[in-house]
């Protein structure tokens, strides 16, 4: 797991409660976190912060996360995007996302996710363009 200690991830979900408890995990295994309810604001600090994980909600106020997913993108293709939702369904949109995963998934599960993620975003950008 040492190998994604120290990464910035920005995290997005309208819910306050479950917010501030994701992000006191993510940064109890190391991380740090921004994090943040609103999409436009999420959208801005992607752009300005050197973030390298999005790990955002399914369920936003006005809009999918799916939709915001495709807006950062366009801003930072290259920066993995894990999609959390209480819904186990694999809703439309997931194309712009690297993972779906479950909220209800172990904190053990999300982690492990999140490691593989940055791990496959660094093997990603060491690789020499054609």
């Amino acid at each position: 797991m040492a190998d994604s200690r120290g990464a910035l991830i920005l995290l997005v979900d309208d819910d306050v409660a479950g917010r501030s408890v994701r992000k006191l995990v993510l940064e109890a295994s190391g991380h740090l976190v921004l994090a943040t309810g609103e999409a436009r604001l999420a959208l801005r600090t992607l752009t300005r912060e050197p973030v390298r994980l999005v790990i955002l909600d399914y369920f936003l106020d006005g809009m999918k996360g799916t939709e915001l997913a495709s807006q950062m993108r366009l801003v930072k293709p290259d920066v993995p995007i894990l999609m959390l939702s209480a819904s186990t369904d694999n809703p439309e949109g997931t194309e712009h996302v690297d993972a779906y995963l479950s909220k209800l998934e172990p904190t053990e599960v999300i982690e492990a996710k999140i490691v593989e993620l940055l791990h496959r975003r660094r093997r990603h950008r060491a690789r020499p363009e054609s």
